[in-house]
């Protein structure tokens, strides 16, 4: 029940002139691994009354981490309210799939189509989908504070800064976090915060809502790491100062022993706004193909 007021609230407020308004968030995430090189991920977010669209850029800029990973990406998925149907498009392969959602949810779930949309999926041969990979966030929870224990993660500092910031449009607020290892090795997390949450929540609800209706679960592949996630799972107990809003950038970075980074990553919304619906950007282009399934 509490869901259903909430999403009618967002309708409400996000749509008040316009039933027939759309909301289109655009986001990047910037990853660099040392030997493997940076991967760039820019994500398309459409949201109307009854579907939602993302479509996925994926760019491997070294030879042999592209080889590895299958080549640069670009597909994405629509999901139809109305029509109840989920759509999986590969640009590349000029190919997409289609599968209503009564037949995922005679299947516990689970989508039949293969998993094309998360290039980090643990096996991309299964068609095992990404929709159901927050399905073992739950199992794997209760673990996280043992797992974080045996690597000897501590929180060694947090800061919140007081002044408000302009960022991509947005009235943001910074927090950085600092966790270590005994070992010497250290993770900064730095996120910028905004209150001027009305658009995102009605783009991650609108998504979150049509695949609850075929009784799967978002995939976790590009959510944002929390700072305050994961100082509850370190310690639960631990007292500090929670900032309310969304995050609009995080930025984490891994140093080992030496204080050399070992890793980084960046996720921003780069920009996000209300227009007057437009049907055709919730269609696969006329030029793909229709198949059964990707190989």
């Amino acid at each position: 029940m509490t869901r259903i007021i909430f999403i009618l609230f967002f309708y409400q407020s996000v749509f008040s002139q316009n039933e027939k308004d759309q909301i289109e968030m655009e986001t990047t995430t910037l990853m660099n691994v040392p030997m493997m090189g940076t991967i760039t991920t820019s994500v398309k977010s459409y949201a109307s009354d009854k579907s939602f669209k993302k479509d996925n850029n994926i760019e491997i800029d070294k030879f042999y981490t592209r080889m590895m990973m299958g080549g640069n990406k670009r597909n994405g998925i629509i999901l139809n309210g109305e029509t109840k149907m989920r759509t999986v498009f590969d640009l590349e392969e000029k190919e997409y799939t289609v599968e209503n959602f009564q037949s995922i949810i005679e299947n516990n779930g689970i989508p039949k189509t293969k998993d094309i949309t998360n290039p980090f999926s643990r096996d991309n041969r299964n068609n095992n989908n990404s929709d159901n990979d927050s399905k073992k966030e739950d199992d794997t929870e209760e673990s996280d504070e043992d797992d974080n224990e045996d690597n000897g993660f501590k929180i060694l500092d947090r800061n919140i800064f007081t002044d408000k910031d302009k960022l991509n449009g947005f009235s943001v607020k910074k927090i950085i976090t600092s966790f270590g290892r005994k070992s010497g090795s250290k993770m900064i997390t730095t996120e910028w915060i905004t209150t001027d949450t009305a658009l995102i929540s009605f783009v991650l609800e609108k998504e979150m809502e049509l695949v609850e209706s075929y009784k799967g679960k978002r995939s976790n592949a590009s959510m944002v790491m929390s700072s305050d996630r994961m100082i509850k799972s370190i310690d639960p107990n631990y007292e500090y100062e929670e900032v309310p809003g969304k995050v609009v950038k995080s930025k984490m970075e891994n140093f080992n022993d030496d204080g050399k980074s070992a890793f980084s990553m960046v996720w921003e919304i780069k920009s996000i706004k209300k227009k007057s619906y437009n049907s055709n950007d919730f269609v696969v282009g006329k030029k793909l193909k229709k198949v059964e399934n990707f190989e």
